[in-house]
């Protein structure tokens, strides 16, 4: 079912229109399961979970609950490693030794090394941004199929974890 999510597609959902988030704007207000439900890898994965029982069910949302979480402990570290770092140092550098910032700074041969970086590290702080989106998605959709099956069948929902102060 994750193999419905890969991280490329979140790079195409923001170059190219798609349903599910031309169909009423849906990404960019206050309902987010609209677009979530219409996008065809979702309806994969719910056609999927339909042979599933409730117990697998379960354990699936579990799974998802531990790799969102997971995804969200290593993209704040990517963020605080990639930003807070190189920013720390550059002041420390630039408070010790203004002029040598400078001169590195207006050196020709040091521009596409610290570009390079920025990039870099901009980079990967994207990639890592997607990932988390994903397996908050994916995490979102496997909680809309249990809400659903639950108000189906008129049987309660297992009981649901603490909110983390983040939402999916």
């Amino acid at each position: 079912m994750t193999a419905r999510f890969p991280l490329w597609r979140s790079a195409l959902w923001w170059l190219l229109p798609s349903p599910a988030r031309v169909r009423e704007n849906s990404y960019f207000w206050f309902d987010l399961i609209v677009g979530l439900r219409s996008m065809g890898s979702s309806q994969a994965v719910v056609a999927r979970l339909a042979t599933v029982s409730d117990v697998e069910l379960a354990a699936v949302v579990r799974l998802a609950e531990i790799n969102g979480k997971r995804q969200e402990h290593f993209f704040r570290s990517v963020v605080l490693a990639y930003i807070t770092v190189p920013l720390t140092v550059g002041a420390i550098w630039v408070s010790l030794s203004p002029t040598s910032v400078k001169a590195a700074m207006t050196n020709a041969d040091l521009l596409p090394f610290v570009g390079g970086t920025i990039g870099g590290l901009a980079t990967a702080i994207v990639v890592r941004f997607m990932a988390d989106w994903r397996a908050q998605a994916f995490l979102s959709l496997l909680q809309m199929v249990q809400v659903e099956r639950a108000c189906l069948s008129g049987t309660t929902l297992p009981e649901l974890p603490p909110p983390s102060g983040r939402s999916t």
